[in-house]
Formats: C-alpha cells, sequence, structure tokens
C-alpha cells in the first residue's frame, strides 16, 4: 500500500508546483495534531492553512477523548456545507478541501485579517457584528451534521465537570440554566467557542471567524455571553456589557430585516436579552467546574440573582 502523502494531496488540491515553506502555527488541543501554513510556489494562492487531525498514541478512550474526535468531524462537515452560506459579513475561511484527518483551508491573512489580542474596542464591535449576522443567516435554520447542540461547554457533555462542583446555588440550577436556554423559543446556529482567540480582524473594522469544531443549533446569547466574558471579562462586563448588547441586538435586527426572515423582532430581542444572565451563569457554571471553585465577581453574582429569578418566575 503507498503511503499517504499529504504534500502532494495539498498540491493536486491547490494547482501549486511546490510547498516552499511549511511553518508550525499551533499544536491542537490536547495535542491532538496540529494547524501548519504552507507556503505555496504556483497556484491561484501564495499561503493554505492545513489543519491535520493526528490523535496521541497513548489517548484512553473517555468522554472527553469522543468529543475531541467527534468535534473535528463536525467542523469538516461544516466547512463543506454550512460555511458556503456565510457572506462576506459573517466571513469565514474558503474550504478547498477535506479528507479523513486533514482539512485545507483558505489563508485569512492574505485576505488581510490577523489575529490580534486583546481586543480594542472597534475589534469588539467587528466581533459583535460577526455574531449578529451570523445569527441572523443561520436563524431558524441550522445545518445538517453538526452538534446537536452548540457550544464546548454545554451541561449534557460536561457533567464530569459538572460533579466536581461542591455544592452551591449555581450547581443546584444548572439543569435548569441549561433547559431555559434550550428551550429558547428562537434559535440559531452557535459557532461554539467564540473567544477572541477564533477571531481575525482587518484594518476595515471587518472581523472573521475560524475554529468550528463546536458548532451546531442554540440560542444566540450564548455566543454573545461568551465573546464579551473573553473580551472584557468581569470588570470590563461591568461597565461595558449593556453597551455592547445595545449594539449587538441593534446590528442583529438589521441583519434579520436585511435577510428577510419573517421574525417578531421584539420578541426575540426580549427573549435573548433575559437570556443574557441564564447563558453568564451558565458559563460560569462550566468554569467552576473545569478549573475550580473560585470566588464569583460581582457581576456574575447579580447575573446569577437575575437568572435564579427568572427560573423561579418560569416554575410559578
Amino acid at each position: 500500500m503507498t503511503a499517504f502523502d499529504p504534500v502532494g494531496w495539498v498540491l493536486a488540491r491547490t494547482g501549486a508546483r511546490a510547498v516552499t515553506e511549511t511553518r508550525r502555527l499551533q499544536s491542537l488541543w490536547g495535542g491532538y495534531g496540529q494547524l501548519l501554513r504552507l507556503h505555496l510556489e504556483g497556484g491561484s494562492v501564495p499561503s493554505v492553512i492545513l489543519k491535520q487531525v493526528i490523535p496521541p498514541a497513548d489517548v484512553h478512550e473517555s468522554v472527553a477523548d469522543r468529543r475531541k474526535r467527534r468535534s473535528y468531524a463536525v467542523e469538516q462537515a461544516w466547512y463543506l456545507d454550512g460555511a458556503r452560506r456565510c457572506d462576506s459579513e459573517c466571513r469565514v475561511a474558503r474550504c478547498y478541501a477535506a479528507e479523513s484527518s486533514l482539512l485545507l483551508l483558505e489563508d485569512l491573512q492574505n485576505a488581510g485579517f490577523h489575529p490580534d489580542r486583546p481586543p480594542l474596542a472597534e475589534q469588539v464591535r467587528a466581533g459583535l457584528h460577526w455574531l449578529a449576522y451570523f445569527h441572523a443567516r443561520f436563524l431558524g435554520s441550522p445545518p445538517p451534521g453538526l452538534w446537536e447542540q452548540g457550544s464546548y461547554w454545554h451541561l449534557q457533555t460536561r457533567r464530569e465537570e459538572w460533579l466536581r462542583m461542591p455544592r452551591s446555588s449555581l450547581k443546584d440550577a444548572a439543569e435548569a440554566l441549561d433547559d431555559l436556554l434550550r428551550g429558547a423559543r428562537f434559535q440559531t446556529l452557535l459557532h461554539g467557542d467564540s473567544k477572541p482567540a477564533n477571531f481575525c480582524w482587518n484594518n476595515r473594522g471587518q472581523a472573521s471567524a475560524v475554529d468550528f469544531q463546536y458548532v451546531g443549533p442554540g440560542c444566540g446569547i450564548r455566543d454573545t455571553a461568551y465573546f464579551l466574558d473573553c473580551c472584557l471579562g468581569e470588570s470590563g462586563c461591568e461597565s461595558q456589557a449593556d453597551h455592547w448588547l445595545d449594539h449587538y441586538f441593534t446590528v442583529l435586527r438589521q441583519a434579520i430585516e436585511q435577510q428577510g426572515h419573517s421574525v417578531d423582532l421584539d420578541a426575540l430581542e426580549r427573549e435573548w436579552r433575559s437570556l443574557f444572565p441564564v447563558a453568564w451563569s451558565d458559563f460560569c457554571r462550566f468554569e467552576q467546574g473545569w478549573r475550580g471553585p473560585s470566588p464569583m465577581g460581582p457581576f456574575s453574582q447579580r447575573q446569577l440573582v437575575r437568572a435564579l429569578e427568572l427560573i423561579k418566575f418560569r416554575l410559578r
């Protein structure tokens, strides 16, 4: 049997004559492979991104291992189908080819997009714009073949972390928080890991997103709450969350109207705004189980109080 030649595979799918340089950008989470930038000679593009999934030889089958392996299959399914529905307002990399453990993607650097952390105000604005248009694009019509529920931290796949939590009102409310988010009337497609490290920005105030391993249906405010938490943190959200939520919903309304969805915009905004404390508290639940118990800051405490009040209201 002839050994598989990944370089030959790349050349055949790009029309290039040779790979002139290979640069390793990073390893995949948990040592499950690597992300490479390949510089090409000839062909239509100067470079491409190659994602190689190579699970560690000594890895033991577990919930975490199965989750990681499926995440890469989901990402391939996303790029081969759902990604084609994205436009310049929610820019993603073009997929050149996918086969087994390889994913060949456009190098967004060639289109002027670069990672830059931590986000400045204009980058937060661009990231929320991307999320709003992405959520509008897939409102009520998520593509098939993805996770049944988007986001990498949702309760059904994080029972081990939940069990590690000490007894608390947050732990006790975990099921109810999850039920509220899963039961939202307005559902869309979630990026599922919308942290700044998974965005790139250009000098025209636009964002693009990468890493779709946890894409799947869900309530859009999950992505938005997580993005703001990762960008601004507890103290930043204390003073800026309301401002950025207003911006997100302004753009979301604009995007939904542009795309011609027949949706009650006021009802959608009321529901997703009311679920922001629930989404925030739900992520705190994951962090408390994954990182270990730590005191919640004032902003997080207030979100949990509001979430618990909403749970009591729904139970009446």
